[in-house]
């Protein structure tokens, strides 16, 4: 006897078994490519209308070997700040001051509302590196070995989800540079350069 679908001769109850194993393995190979056909397509009308179940913040952090008061001064003289960050800035940071940051390479400057200045512990600004406002806060914590560890956050992304996740990720690449470059500058007074390099054909914001 031959097998209807396959043409396979049939000699024994055993060759029986094996083809109903095998046409059971056909049926479930089958019934997977279709699952994963259907959940591609569902995935790819998710991402299409995707939805955010919290608005993204852009977060950076680093452990700097110097003492807090050097850490803190680092961001609020901007003679010092121009040394890792921007190119020059108009005024220290001082409560309820706004001052201008710029980036000479990219022809960018940047108005800075500064909302809180606690010394040696905390700076909170406002500022438009993005187009709309959002608000970036510093903590500084100091450590018992004459160590800081700085936190840097930043919130209040404006647009869609696209806009505001890819705002978030390029302002989480932006401050971890920031940070990088002020460990190297304290700890071994070497200017890296690491925001003018980032894009060396100019043109991009920072």
């Amino acid at each position: 006897m031959r097998c209807a679908t396959c043409s396979t001769q049939i000699d024994s109850i055993g060759d029986l078994e094996l083809l109903a194993t095998m046409r059971n393995v056909l049926l479930w190979r089958r019934d997977k490519e279709v699952r994963q056909r259907e959940n591609r397509h569902d995935n790819s009308i998710a991402m299409k209308n995707h939805q955010l179940s919290a608005a993204p913040v852009a977060k950076a952090e680093m452990l700097i070997r110097r003492p807090v008061a050097d850490v803190f001064e680092a961001f609020v003289d901007p003679a010092v700040t121009s040394r890792f960050w921007f190119t020059r800035g108009s005024g220290r940071l001082e409560p309820d001051k706004r001052v201008q940051w710029t980036w000479e390479k990219y022809g960018l400057t940047v108005n800075v509302d500064v909302k809180a200045v606690e010394r040696n512990k905390r700076l909170l600004i406002e500022w438009s590196a993005y187009g709309a406002p959002t608000t970036v806060q510093w903590l500084f914590t100091s450590r018992g070995d004459n160590t800081t560890f700085v936190s840097v956050t930043n919130t209040g992304f404006d647009g869609d989800a696209d806009a505001v996740v890819n705002e978030a990720i390029g302002s989480t690449e932006g401050f971890t540079l920031v940070l990088a470059g002020l460990k190297a500058l304290l700890e071994h007074n070497v200017e890296l350069n690491l925001v003018s390099d980032r894009f060396p054909d100019g043109g991009e914001k920072q």
